[in-house]
């Protein structure tokens, strides 16, 4: 007996629970990208907080005018009616799960708890500072768990008093969290070789180096990096050099061949490779998006559940008259100018 579930490539799984009569969770979800995926467009949910927890990987996020870089271990939380979405960054490499929670109401009971209850514990993320939480890594099981198919002997009143205990949860270990205070991202060691890794992301960098520079043993930092930091310290020395080069593309003239050297490639083809792996586009086509961005953003779209879901950047809605065509004129042909550059580095 499988939950309701949203047709979506395999890399990407949704779940709601109208059948269970849940409807205080309208979308609950995961992905799993080995490669990165067109921007997400800046949305609203209008009576419902998300939570997002990052498992493996960076992600950037746009909550309002405020930018979030997230790295392994971190949760952000959006209210109602925050817009929010990557901008013009990807969805990254990596695996993210996210669950939308209604707000309370005054009269109906909430995952089993009082209507009283409820608003007080949901009504306390409208009141926390908008900023990643950090090791949040006991919310996965419980995250992997809801998502898992139930049992197909189990009866549905069974199945129903499973995933509510298991909401239940996750919303308390969610609530528990926001409340332990500012945490540290990484241990110290971590964060020394994250440190070395930013400031000499152009240099031929080595597990030894790094090591000798964070003050810990290699084997330690092989171990200990990828579950706190969700990637490897070479791979995180790829991503540093790819934001470099984003930076760049966006604030400078440089060509693609100055800045392979600069950023510490051996070769333009082998930059563009690594960068269009990490970012979904070449580096001339994201600087051509990026000196554009205005004409994809568009205005944030609104809704909530497993029927909507915000689809890579799209142009403003549309416009009457001469104005529309012409923006679309401009719009279509950006877009071919964007695929053919995608084509070469």
């Amino acid at each position: 007996m499988r939950m309701k579930a949203k047709p979506l490539p395999a890399d990407r799984v949704t779940l709601d629970f109208k059948r269970y009569g849940l409807f205080e969770v309208p979308l609950i979800g995961r992905y799993t990208y080995t490669c990165a995926h067109p921007p997400l467009r800046q949305h609203i949910h209008r009576n419902v907080f998300e939570i997002c927890v990052l498992r493996h990987g960076t992600q950037t996020y746009l909550i309002g005018d405020k930018r979030f870089k997230l790295t392994a271990g971190d949760m952000i939380i959006t209210r109602p009616g925050d817009a929010h979405g990557t901008d013009t960054e990807p969805e990254n490499r990596g695996r993210l799960y996210w669950v939308q929670f209604l707000s309370p109401s005054r009269e109906r009971p909430f995952l089993g708890l009082p209507p009283a209850a409820a608003r007080t514990l949901i009504g306390s993320f409208n009141h926390l500072p908008q900023h990643p939480f950090h090791n949040c890594d006991l919310l996965f099981e419980t995250f992997e768990r809801i998502l898992s198919p139930p049992s197909r002997n189990l009866p549905k009143a069974l199945v129903k008093a499973s995933v509510q205990n298991l909401l239940l949860r996750l919303l308390l270990d969610i609530v528990s969290l926001t409340g332990r205070g500012v945490q540290p991202a990484c241990s110290a060691g971590i964060r020394l070789a994250l440190q070395h890794i930013e400031q000499h992301s152009a240099e031929k960098l080595t597990l030894a180096r790094l090591a000798s520079a964070a003050g810990i043993s290699a084997s330690y930092l092989k171990v200990h990096f990828p579950r706190e930091v969700g990637m490897t310290p070479m791979e995180r020395l790829m991503w540093q050099r790819i934001e470099k080069a984003k930076r760049l593309l966006r604030e400078t003239p440089e060509t693609v061949t100055a800045l392979t050297f600069q950023l510490g490639f051996a070769t333009s083809q082998h930059f563009a490779t690594v960068f269009k792996r990490l970012t979904g586009l070449t580096p001339r086509a994201y600087r051509l998006m990026a000196e554009n961005s205005e004409l994809f953003a568009g205005r944030p779209v609104a809704g909530t559940g497993p029927d909507f879901h915000p689809v890579a950047i799209a142009a403003a809605p549309p416009r009457a008259g001469k104005r529309q065509a012409r923006r679309r004129r401009l719009v279509h042909n950006l877009r071919q100018a964007i695929t053919s550059a995608s084509r070469f580095f």
